[in-house]
């Protein structure tokens, strides 16, 4: 039997070795985007785990202490980092802690170990309506970190992603927000009620620091610095000279945003005003209207891929028309609130409120995806995202003035009125800009 390689032996060897070569390679890029999909679940959902108890169990918890209303307010403008964020967020575009860790990547790590920080610092208050203040500057901190942690997770979905992904990727954005809702505006609340204040906030803590696991384990894709974006103001709006995008992020995305926090900014104080308990509406706003959203979510970025963003958004907005009219019918009093009839039109209402806006919501995050540009892709996405939570705090507030001014009703027919107009302006740039 002859030792001597032959030509045929070394080609047949050398092919053996180029598809080994493949399949790692393959399997490799399929290690890497499960590892992708798993962080960016994982990061978005307990950036609204904390934020989420912060909003709604905070306020709570510190009302039944007997704080002040005045005092409550002031708390609810620590949220006001998120939609400033945009700022500071092309200063994590071009430089990095520790880029030998993955540019973006090292950011996550820094932040989320400082979101775990700031919540084990909440621990150790015993009381925490007599360390009030205490409870506020560690509760602004983890805004703040988790505020800049988003900018940093937006940044690895945009470079992660490809284009065909952008979808799925929108998806697992909002899709996330309403599990870490859940956590946070819900079983966080529960554990408050059982075992107490620490308890609740050691809870947050595990969930955050579990997030860490898929952080570690992620590699980010190599990056030039050469690519980096120069410092400036043409660097921190340069996403608004991508064709198309100054309709969508200055008209389409902020109709949308004012009409549909108005519309949700209605709920809660009409079902008060209506005689609902506060662990009622909490339960049905917080838990009950958060699965269907979740699933809508998800249900939205399968659509998008499918139909296209434009019909997904106008599903989403008729999703919730039919919600608002709902809530509408409820709100006036042609379904009295007692009666079984007016009782289920009201959570019904609620939830196809939340679903529509989140389908909606899928779509545009999608398209928000595709114009950030990769080596801007913190700054560019986090613009984007800031322009809409901006005017949907305003929307919220226009809701709730009109409303007083006007009553409940009116305030409604505006809102909803002006969230349809959004969609159809989006739906228009959708035929035009969609490639």
């Amino acid at each position: 039997m002859s030792t001597t390689d032959t030509p045929l032996d070394r080609a047949t060897r050398s092919g053996d070795q180029g598809n080994g070569a493949i399949q790692a390679s393959a399997s490799r890029s399929t290690d890497t985007t499960t590892q992708l999909w798993t962080l960016l679940w994982a990061l978005y959902t307990t950036q609204f785990i904390g934020a989420s108890f912060l909003q709604t169990g905070l306020t709570g918890i510190l009302r039944s202490g007997g704080a002040e209303l005045s005092t409550l307010s002031a708390l609810q403008l620590l949220g006001l980092a998120w939609p400033l964020k945009f700022l500071w967020a092309p200063v994590l575009d071009r430089w990095s802690p520790r880029s030998r860790s993955g540019h973006h990547r090292a950011w996550v790590i820094l932040l989320q170990s400082l979101m775990i920080l700031s919540l084990l610092a909440l621990a150790l208050v015993g009381d925490p309506v007599r360390g009030l203040w205490t409870i506020i500057v560690l509760a602004g901190a983890f805004v703040l970190f988790s505020a800049t942690q988003d900018v940093a997770a937006d940044a690895l979905s945009v470079r992660g992603l490809s284009v065909t992904q952008h979808d799925r990727g929108a998806g697992v954005q909002v899709g996330a927000s309403y599990i870490g809702t859940v956590i946070g505006g819900g079983l966080a609340l529960l554990v408050y009620d059982l075992w107490g204040w620490r308890a609740a906030v050691l809870l947050l803590v595990l969930c955050t620091a579990a997030a860490m696991l898929p952080v570690l384990r992620y590699r980010e894709p190599a990056r030039e610095d050469s690519a980096a974006p120069g410092p400036g103001l043409r660097s921190m709006l340069g996403v608004l000279g991508v064709p198309g995008a100054r309709i969508w992020a200055l008209v389409a995305v902020p109709l949308v945003s004012f009409g549909s926090a108005a519309v949700w900014s209605l709920v809660t104080p009409a079902l008060v005003d209506l005689g609902w308990s506060l662990a009622r509406i909490g339960l049905v706003t917080s838990v009950v209207a958060s699965v269907p959203a979740l699933a809508a979510a998800v249900l939205g970025g399968s659509l998008c891929r499918r139909w296209g963003r434009a019909p997904t958004m106008v599903l989403g907005a008729a999703t919730q028309l039919l919600g608002g009219l709902a809530l509408l019918g409820v709100i006036s009093g042609a379904l009295p609130i007692d009666s079984g009839v007016g009782a289920t039109s009201a959570v019904a209402g609620t939830c196809l409120v939340l679903a529509g806006y989140t389908v909606t919501t899928t779509g545009i995050y999608a398209v928000n995806l595709n114009l950030a540009r990769p080596h801007h892709a913190g700054a560019d996405f986090t613009l984007l995202t800031s322009i809409s939570m901006f005017t949907g705090t305003v929307g919220a507030w226009a809701g709730l003035f009109i409303a007083a001014m006007a009553g409940y009703s009116v305030a409604a027919v505006v809102a909803l009125a002006v969230a349809v107009a959004g969609i159809l302006v989006c739906r228009s740039h959708q035929r035009r800009w969609a490639q």
